[in-house]
């Protein structure tokens, strides 16, 4: 799904091969030095390649493998200052951003309290209307007019006390709640963006694609770790939507909840978390468009028929860790 083992696997190969440079090794004797659980396929593989050989169970490096690897040595100098170049503009780079980070968590807890007081402010108000209320309803009949006002500061107060709730409730679920409470199908914003994307399609297949396409294409990937002064995890579809990019658990979120508005039922769409073939870091989308189930990746270089599920399970090993759709969470 991402490019990520590969590197890894190759970077494994060139790291054996100097091992092996400097003398023969036992299985045993690699595995101490690369704990990696790919060890034994790597070794196969190099083995396949003519790089490295078994003799009597231990490891040695053949011709091939030290042509291979005298073919590099002239690059160390530039692997050396590369990585140190690139470690500092990171460093500042990460240091900007989380200065930035910890100025936006500032102002959100300003927010916040600003909120929670004018909240307190509005409570104090609506309690003062109530008891004015109750107070001057023995006297109705002398103060319609009065009634009339304060029935409309209790309503005034009511609403805007709904509102600031709404809005504590807003952030407080970004920190609290489980991510299927994020799949907002019901979002007004983001069903019409649904109904742009889809317009004059009829097919839940073609909706599908339309759809996927949009959150690859268009949807920025952003592997910024803060967001509004936060550790960046979930985010709400909307938010997601109107920023124009995300990281790849957003994209993952909003393709799940535009699925569900353009038609496709919660048993047919769901975020999958799994162990693949060893390996806990893998995250899709499964859909089922009418006919196939498919696996999605909304990421460039990717397209919507790229891994049939039935395919995809049968060449792998997976384990469900966790999934969720908008009808709740499960763990495998």
């Amino acid at each position: 799904m991402k490019k990520r083992d590969r590197c890894d696997t190759m970077g494994l190969e060139k790291d054996i091969l100097r091992n092996l440079n400097k003398g023969p090794r036992t299985y045993d004797g690699l595995r101490q030095t690369f704990p990696n659980s790919n060890l034994a396929q790597v070794l196969i593989k190099m083995e396949n390649q003519y790089l490295i050989k078994n003799r009597d169970g231990a490891w040695f490096i053949t011709q091939e493998g030290r042509r291979k690897t005298a073919s590099r040595k002239h690059l160390v100098s530039y692997v050396l200052v590369v990585p140190a170049i690139i470690f500092f503009l990171l460093s500042a780079q990460y240091y900007s951003g989380y200065t930035d980070s910890q100025k936006a968590n500032t102002l959100l807890f300003q927010e916040k309290a600003d909120v929670e007081e004018e909240l307190s402010r509005m409570t104090e108000q609506k309690e003062n209307a109530e008891s004015a209320y109750n107070g001057k309803l023995s006297e109705l009949s002398q103060e319609e007019n009065r009634t009339s006002q304060l029935n409309t500061a209790y309503e005034n107060a009511e609403n805007a006390i709904d509102d600031l709730e709404e809005k504590i409730s807003y952030y407080d679920c970004l920190e609290r709640c489980s991510p299927d409470n994020l799949v907002t199908v019901d979002n007004q914003y983001v069903k019409a963006k649904v109904d742009e994307i889809t317009a004059g399609l009829t097919t839940l297949r073609e909706k599908q694609e339309a759809i996927y396409e949009f959150v690859r294409d268009e949807i920025e990937d952003d592997e910024y770790l803060f967001m509004n002064g936060r550790l960046d995890l979930w985010e709400y579809p909307e938010d997601i939507l109107r920023r124009g990019k995300g990281h790849y658990e957003d994209k993952f979120l909003l393709l799940v909840t535009m699925f569900r508005i353009a038609g496709t039922s919660p048993q047919q769409v769901k975020l999958i978390a799994a162990d693949v073939d060893g390996n806990d870091g893998w995250m899709w989308v499964e859909a089922y468009d009418g006919n196939t189930w498919w696996i999605l990746d909304p990421f460039e270089g990717y397209t919507f028929t790229e891994n049939p599920k039935d395919k995809f399970y049968e060449e792998h090993t997976v384990i469900i860790l966790w999934w969720f759709n908008d009808a709740g969470f499960r763990r495998g």
